[in-house]
């Protein structure tokens, strides 16, 4: 995420931009190759040398910037992470449909076009608490805006809304680990329907429609 520096007199609502530094660029060089390299290869694969040919750095200039390859790698998770789930807000979806429509399409096309990227960042989310953080944060307005329209939804269909939030989590977990389990894993069963992305988003959609509209039962 960007920087910011306040001006004078200046308002904590009504933060600047700061000014894009050679190290912020060289910084971003060297998350855009290890992103790069993710997407083809394991992460025990790529080493420093791999990291340095890449952006045409010495180890001194990406020690530099990075205590090193792991600080480097987990920086750049971070990014992703911040970068895929601040897409899907950049729209106000006026409905469930609409929201779980274009979680699946972006968790799709990221799939089909990042490789075995999403391998590394489900790695380092679940060995480095920082990027854990990062990656819990970054979906929190995602889960809260699809209580809302899980709630309007089932408000609307004269449903308790109580379970709204349960549901809004087991379905975005539910998207991403389906996206994961056909396109990095190439699960036989579920690998046919992939093969044509309209279709594969589009029984995705109507399925969880259809979910989030079932009585829940009284435990």
């Amino acid at each position: 995420m960007a920087r910011v520096l306040r001006k004078p007199n200046q308002t904590p609502g009504h933060l600047a931009p700061a000014p894009d530094t050679r190290g912020d660029k060289t910084r971003r060089q060297i998350k855009a190759v290890i992103a790069k390299l993710a997407s083809k290869h394991d992460l025990a694969d790529i080493s420093l040398a791999d990291i340095c040919k890449g952006s045409k750095l010495t180890t001194g200039a990406v020690y530099f910037h990075f205590k090193g390859k792991d600080e480097a790698v987990e920086e750049m998770v971070i990014d992703e992470v911040e970068t895929i789930y601040g897409r899907l807000l950049e729209t106000d979806h006026p409905s469930f449909d609409a929201m779980v429509r274009a979680i699946i399409a972006q968790c799709t096309a990221y799939e089909r076009t990042n490789g075995r990227r999403s391998r590394a960042i489900q790695l380092i989310i679940n060995s480095r608490p920082r990027a854990y953080e990062a990656w819990i944060a970054a979906r929190a307005p995602i889960i809260e805006r699809l209580t809302t329209l899980i709630a309007r939804a089932r408000h609307e269909a004269g449903l308790e809304q109580d379970a709204s939030a349960f549901l809004a989590l087991f379905i975005l977990n539910s998207i991403e680990d389906l996206g994961m389990d056909v396109f990095q894993w190439g699960n036989p069963t579920l690998k046919p329907y992939a093969e044509q992305p309209e279709d594969w988003i589009a029984r995705q959609t109507a399925l969880w429609s259809h979910a989030i509209l079932a009585p829940i039962p009284k435990l």
